[in-house]
């Protein structure tokens, strides 16, 4: 292979310093082979410094071995047939076979095996530098069935090997005895018998001929479907390529307004307007970084099957007034007329998921504002098409007469992601192109379907149809007014960040809150088995700290032998943002999580419901 002769050698064994010096790359692993050892000996430990004779051609067995048992001295011989009978002779401790060819050894009753504990991960090896052949291998890996790696592997395995005459006499002298005095009358039954072989033979070749027809065909199907993996792969690193470039403009734009903000503001002086302007536009670039960056998140979450799609009851009104008054200021700022319309829906009751629902129409709505003309204009509407007692399917639509969509881009790129209409003028159509299939890909979870209609230069139409379970023993809720006073509620702040410690201790302090702050988990517990029973009302835990880690701190705490342990409200205040985060923090004992960056209204109100038990 390194001369350029072949392209991929099966098989070898995964070991990466092997290949690295071997000048080769490993594909991802093919199956998994058990193990054994062969010895002579009476007993045999594979922890111990042994010594194991090998075929001095043998590679990949090699390579198993220094990967595995680096600690065994390896003694190189000439053949299999030498290494077998210095094992034999104990001049070695044991050979190494892969379980299948155990009982060709154990035909000699001096020998036994004993299988090892380590298997041999079985991948392709091919030369350096070929990343497309790479690809296409490991593609083909992932979509194999088992059954057919199982089948050929017992075909590679039971592969005929070349049997010399002398070898043959040795293992065969009655029968080559016998031959020897055969009579005539013999030798003709026996041509007689190769005749009609051959016309066996003769038939089951045609047979053959036909199934290497038929496996040919299979294998021409097989390459098609390796090519369209290649286009597919070729396709899907070109988009992640444009990502990571859009990402990296897209992050640094708003970092950048940061930074230029807080000099500006540093050298502003007593000038109250420019410092208020700055502040404002710090705000706006905090929410665009923000944004990049949940989408990012939610497109994760959705590909690893990870989002929680929990229902609750909701009021579609309260949905669709919500995204109105959130979204309908922004628009008209930027000279965009609104106009929004909907069934009444006043007194029903629905079972959904508000924060998904409200995901799906922000973004469209978003993307109407973000791909407008100017003075251009977004229609909205929400309608019931279909209802029965306990169940109604609405069409939500929001259409825009801004940019529009080619039909080419609308059916290959729309719902794909990273890719956006206008890359071009980045700085007005920042984004990280994900908007749009995470909206697909939750209107498809919600059991819905989306459409779009658009033209260039003329706007675009998207209608998401969604059924809903209506909820028919839901009772208006009355609203409660928010009280955000947090006096003398006592809070132990567990943060290694100095900078969101700070921020933290200003939100809670100026909410009326008691704050004391440690800076790992150790800290946290020592400060709590120190004091006396009563002293914190909630402790706030982030969980990735140094010394000792929030998940860990938590289940110590509890673990104390004293009541309040057991009752002390304990909230993660963390950046890990995913459901196994989540689930992790509640198997630990604590009572919530918060993601950050912290939103002090949630933090808040988390805190009383357990501190007051609301």
């Amino acid at each position: 292979m390194q001369d350029g002769k072949i392209d991929l050698i099966f098989h070898t064994n995964q070991n990466p310093y092997f290949a690295e010096t071997n000048g080769f790359a490993l594909s991802d692993t093919l199956l998994t082979l058990n193990m054994a050892a062969i010895t002579a000996k009476d007993s045999f430990d594979e922890n111990k410094e042994n010594t194991v004779a090998v075929e001095k051609d043998d590679f990949a067995l090699k390579a198993y071995l220094s990967y595995n048992y680096p600690q065994w001295k390896v003694v190189e011989y000439e053949t299999s047939d030498a290494a077998i009978k210095a094992m034999q002779k104990e001049e070695t401790d044991c050979i190494v076979s892969n379980s299948g060819t155990v009982s060709d050894y154990l035909k000699n009753n001096k020998l036994h095996s004993v299988f090892l504990t380590k298997e041999a991960d079985v991948p392709f090896a091919i030369q350096q530098g070929e990343p497309v052949l790479l690809s296409i291998l490991n593609k083909t890996l992932t979509s194999m069935p088992t059954t057919q790696f199982s089948g050929a592997v017992v075909s590679y395995n039971a592969s005929s090997r070349k049997v010399t005459a002398k070898d043959f006499i040795q293992d065969n002298l009655l029968t080559v005895s016998l031959i020897a005095g055969i009579s005539f009358f013999v030798v003709l039954c026996i041509i007689l018998d190769s005749l009609k072989k051959s016309k066996r033979a003769e038939e089951k070749s045609k047979k053959s001929a036909e199934q290497a027809l038929k496996l040919n065909q299979e294998l021409e199907e097989k390459w098609q479907e390796l090519q369209n993996a290649l286009v597919e792969a070729q396709s899907a690193n070109k988009a992640k390529t444009s990502f990571l470039n859009n990402m990296s403009h897209d992050i640094r734009t708003p970092i950048n307004g940061i930074m230029g903000m807080l000099t500006i503001l540093e050298k502003s002086g007593n000038d109250g307007e420019r410092a208020k302007d700055c502040l404002n536009k710090i705000n706006e670039s905090s929410k665009l970084l923000l944004s990049l960056v949940n989408d990012v998140l939610d497109m994760a979450k959705l590909e690893s099957d990870t989002v929680v799609f929990s229902d609750e009851s909701i009021n579609l009104d309260q949905v669709c007034q919500e995204i109105t008054e959130s979204l309908s200021f922004q628009a008209e700022e930027k000279g965009l007329h609104v106009i929004g319309e909907h069934d009444d829906y006043s007194g029903i009751y629905v079972w959904s998921n508000a924060v998904h629902l409200k995901k799906v129409l922000m973004n469209l709505f978003t993307n109407s504002m973000k791909y407008n003309k100017v003075n251009g204009s977004i229609y909205m509407s929400m309608r019931t098409i279909e209802r029965s007692e306990d169940h109604m399917t609405c069409e939500f639509k929001i259409k825009d007469n801004g940019i529009g969509m080619s039909e080419e881009f609308i059916k290959n790129e729309l719902f794909t992601p990273f890719v956006q209409a206008d890359n071009s003028p980045r700085s007005d159509y920042n984004g990280t192109g994900l908007g749009m299939p995470i909206v697909k890909q939750l209107v498809e979870k919600m059991g819905g379907t989306i459409t779009v209609e658009s033209k260039l230069g003329e706007g675009s139409c998207f209608s998401v149809i969604l059924p809903f379970e209506i909820d028919t023993n839901a009772r208006p809720e009355e609203k409660e007014d928010f009280n955000a006073d947090l006096s003398g509620v006592r809070i132990l702040l567990a943060e290694d960040n100095e900078l969101n410690a700070e921020i933290a201790e200003f939100m809670l302090m100026e909410n009326g809150a008691e704050v004391e702050t440690v800076k790992n988990g150790l800290e946290a517990v020592q400060h709590f088995e120190a004091c006396e029973s009563g002293t914190y009302d909630v402790i706030l835990m982030d969980v990735m700290m140094p010394v000792m880690d929030g998940l860990t701190a938590t289940k110590t705490i509890r673990s104390l032998e004293r009541q309040d342990a057991k009752t002390i409200p304990i909230i993660a205040m963390t950046a890990n943002a995913f459901r196994e985060d989540a689930e992790k923090c509640m198997e630990a004992g604590m009572n919530a999580h918060l993601s950050k960056p912290i939103v002090i209204e949630e933090v808040i109100k988390t805190i009383l419901r357990y501190v007051h038990n609301d």
